[in-house]
C-alpha cells in the first residue's frame, strides 16, 4: 500500500503490479495473493488519502481570528493539501469516471472542503442571503479547488507565492464587492437610491 501510494503521490499515474512489486520488494504473485487487483490497491489508496490528510481536509480556523487571519489559514491549508496529494486526487477524478465508490470518495471530500469554506468564512457568509451565500461559497470553492490548483501550477506555472498573493486578493475582492443584507440604502438629491456595500463600492440602482 505505502508503495502504491509513493508512486502515485510522485506523479507517477496509476501503478502497475510490477510497479507496486518492485517498490515494495516483493514479488508481483505476492501482490495478488494480497489484493483483489490493482483496483483494490487502488481503492485502499483512497481509503488511506483520508487518514493521511485529515488533519488538513477538515481543518478549521482558531476561534476569534480576523477577516485577514482566516484567509490566511484557509488559503496555507489548502496549498498545504493539494501540494502534498494532488497527483492522489487527480488519479481519483479519473476513476471516478468508471467507478461508483471513488465518485462517492470525491463528492465526500468536496462537501469537507466546502465546509471548511464556511467555517473560515462564516462571519461573512452569515450576512448574506441564503442565495447569495450558496453563490459565493460556490465562486470560492470553484477557483481555490483541486482542479484550479492544477491548472494555475502547470498551464499558469504560478508558484506557491503566486497563488497565496492571488487567492487572497481574489477572497478579499468577493467579499468586499458583494452585497450583504447590511447594506444600507439611502436616496441622493437626485431622487435615486444608492447601495454601498462592505467593500466601499457603490452601485447606483434605479
Amino acid at each position: 500500500m505505502a508503495a502504491a501510494f509513493a508512486h502515485i503521490l510522485e506523479g507517477k499515474g496509476t501503478p502497475s503490479a510490477d510497479d507496486v512489486a518492485e517498490r515494495a520488494g516483493v514479488s508481483v504473485s505476492s501482490i495478488f495473493r494480497n489484493f483483489d487487483g490493482l483496483a483494490d490497491i487502488q481503492q485502499q489508496a483512497l481509503e488511506l488519502f483520508n487518514e493521511r490528510y485529515a488533519h488538513l481536509l477538515f481543518a478549521v480556523p482558531p476561534a476569534g481570528g480576523d477577516f485577514e487571519a482566516r484567509t490566511d489559514f484557509f488559503v496555507g491549508t489548502r496549498l498545504d493539501l493539494y501540494e502534498q496529494a494532488s497527483p492522489l486526487m487527480a488519479l481519483a477524478r479519473v476513476r471516478a469516471f468508471e467507478d461508483d465508490r471513488w465518485r462517492e470518495r470525491i463528492a465526500s471530500n468536496r462537501a469537507a472542503l466546502a465546509a471548511q469554506l464556511n467555517a473560515c468564512f462564516a462571519s461573512e457568509i452569515n450576512q448574506l442571503t441564503p442565495a447569495d451565500a450558496a453563490d459565493v461559497v460556490s465562486v470560492l470553492d470553484s477557483f481555490t479547488s483541486p482542479e484550479a490548483f492544477d491548472l494555475m501550477t502547470t498551464t499558469h506555472a504560478r508558484t506557491r507565492g503566486q497563488l497565496t498573493r492571488s487567492w487572497r486578493l481574489a477572497i478579499r475582492a468577493v467579499f468586499a464587492d458583494w452585497p450583504t443584507t447590511s447594506t444600507t440604502t439611502t436616496t441622493t438629491t437626485t431622487g435615486r437610491n444608492t447601495a454601498r456595500s462592505p467593500g466601499s463600492r457603490t452601485d447606483t440602482q434605479p
